[in-house]
């Protein structure tokens, strides 16, 4: 504990609660600064031991068994009270949202049944297929898989089945970023447009949805960040679809679902291996987990829709895509991720020496790591120097370096800007070719956190220029950025959401190897389409492989005691 700063959360926290209960703030000030460890670690709460429950369980007026104290006992768990209340509030709204669906709202039972059977033809699409059909039938529901599944066409299909007599229900397309909102828009207009036999206008309506960020939708609002929309003034939508749900907190996606009518259906589309959100909890991660059966109505609804389904795939709130079509059985990739998810050390270690090309690991410093990606980056570089900035972006995400940590991140930046000044290139606050990243949503620019540019040449000097919703690209005068940072190297948590040809891995380049998990690991390797390099030894990666420690989380325990099932 550090009660000198007079800065540190800790000394703030202990100085108020001194001043209302002397006695009772002496006995909690052990775990004042443990809660707000593992609050910043993304815990909802910290064990205790018998004898430290029974010194809180005294500690009142700072410590009780409900909310209106400012910390909350409950046996051996102490939380903060706006955690325990958080949690709470999420349950209740998910049971409110997850009430079946009456025969009555569905579409043709007779003709959805056909086109399940029609638009999920093939062999291997079987779980996609049981996921559509669990989907229309219920309110609220999770389709989880890993990259290449088939979420994004299973939704597309799903949303076709719900505009039943060509009349398209209300929907609204969110994700936790930008980046993601915008591959999320343009992925489903793809799928739509793949679907046999589909209505015209169908067709046309379902390619008009755009993605938004879920700060959008909900217009949250700084400095104090309350959104417009609420449980006193609910969004009028019939359909909300959120993607790379992974992504996103207890706090935010209780304002979404605090922000939807009773009658809206919720579908939360992302991969339960893959990072938690940044803030506290991991709400995905507790609906995939929640492996009750489903009720025999709901077996003899599915029945009627799927005579023969894969019941495996589905439990109570989610459907689970488990067939890559993007990584088979003998993809590189592909099996390295399923060993890293099954937290197979040994055997993924070895897919290194099975796919040698495909997957490559070596040690070295920054200096090293900033040498071998500028020659990685040779056509990259070239067409940046020939002015070609449609073959510069295409080049520019060969090969991504991402890193555990941020700070990681930030030194190989300078050691690669260091580089490039040495041959000739990188001087100066802005010089062609730099990497950015957008780190704040500004509307004014239509950039969003996330989003990627390259600084070229641009009529008779240098601007950024970014990808265009519409397609193409668009260049924007340096002095209009928004908040942004060089972006040669960016951490595994800015890519999600994201892919690329070669992904290169810096693991943590000190002994501390905190937050270097197994989840960190998938993410990062799932973000390559065929190549991974492993910048570090064996031995880390073995850690993070079989680091999978969950984040503390109650959801699931009030989800299953206010259950009806």
């Amino acid at each position: 504990m550090n009660f000198d700063d007079p800065l540190s959360p800790t000394t703030h926290i202990m100085d108020v609660f001194a001043r209302h209960a002397p006695e009772a703030a002496a006995a909690v000030s052990p775990f004042v600064p443990r809660l707000l460890k593992a609050e910043e670690d993304g815990h909802a709460f910290i064990w205790l031991s018998a004898a430290e429950r029974d010194t809180l369980a005294a500690a009142a007026p700072l410590v009780g068994h409900n909310g209106t104290f400012p910390l909350v006992l409950r046996e051996r768990r102490l939380f903060w009270a706006r955690n325990w209340q958080l949690e709470r509030d999420l349950a209740q709204e998910i049971q409110r949202l997850s009430a079946p669906v009456r025969d009555e709202e569905l579409p043709d039972i007779g003709d959805s049944a056909s086109r399940l059977q029609h638009w999920f033809a093939d062999a291997g699409a079987r779980d996609q297929q049981a996921a559509a059909a669990f989907a229309l039938l219920n309110r609220f529901t999770l389709i989880s898989g890993g990259p290449g599944t088939g979420k994004t066409t299973t939704i597309a299909k799903l949303l076709a089945l719900l505009s039943d007599g060509g009349r398209v229900p209300d929907i609204a397309l969110a994700a936790p970023t930008g980046k993601a909102a915008a591959r999320m828009s343009e992925a489903l207009r793809q799928a739509v447009g793949r679907i046999p036999d589909l209505d015209p206008a169908v067709a046309e309506q379902l390619h008009a949805l755009e993605g938004q960020t879920l700060h959008r939708l909900l217009q949250l609002r700084p400095p104090q960040m309350r959104p417009a929309y609420h449980e006193r003034h609910r969004l009028s939508l019939d359909v909300l679809v959120a993607d790379e749900a992974s992504m996103i907190d207890n706090y935010l996606f209780l304002q979404m679902l605090r922000a939807l009518p009773n009658r809206c259906r919720v579908i939360l589309l992302g991969d339960a291996d893959q990072l938690p959100p940044v803030g506290a909890g991991a709400v995905l991660a507790v609906l995939a987990a929640q492996r009750a059966t489903l009720s025999e109505q709901m077996v003899q609804r599915v029945a009627q829709l799927l005579p023969q389904h894969p019941a495996d795939s589905l439990s109570r709130f989610s459907a689970r895509l488990r067939i890559s079509h993007r990584f088979d059985d003998n993809s590189a990739i592909g099996c390295l991720a399923r060993a890293v998810a099954a937290g197979d050390a040994e055997n993924a270690w070895a897919q290194f020496a099975r796919f040698p090309t495909e997957l490559t690991q070596q040690q070295g410093t920054f200096a090293v790591q900033a040498a071998a990606l500028y020659l990685a980056h040779r056509d990259y570089w070239q067409a940046v120097e020939t002015g070609d900035a449609e073959t510069a972006f295409a080049r520019a995400a060969d090969t991504v370096v991402l890193a555990a940590r941020r700070r990681d991140a930030d030194n190989l930046n300078q050691a690669y800007t260091e580089h490039l000044r040495r041959h000739g290139r990188g001087n100066g606050t802005w010089f062609a070719g730099q990497m950015l990243m957008i780190t704040r949503n500004d509307p004014a620019t239509a950039l969003f956190n996330g989003d990627i540019g390259l600084v070229l040449p641009h009529q008779d000097g240098l601007a950024a220029c970014f990808p265009h919703a519409a397609g193409g690209l668009r260049y924007l005068p340096l002095n209009r950025l928004p908040a942004h940072e060089t972006a040669f190297a960016i951490t595994v948590h800015k890519s999600q959401g994201s892919e690329y040809r070669e992904v290169w891995l810096l693991p943590p380049q000190s002994d501390q190897h905190s937050g270097f998990t197994r989840a960190l690991l998938y993410t990062a390797i799932t973000r390559a389409k065929s190549h991974f390099r492993y910048w570090g030894d064996p031995e880390s990666f073995a850690r993070a492989c079989t680091d999978n420690t969950p984040r503390r989380s109650t959801l699931g325990d009030y989800l299953n005691s206010e259950s009806s099932d």
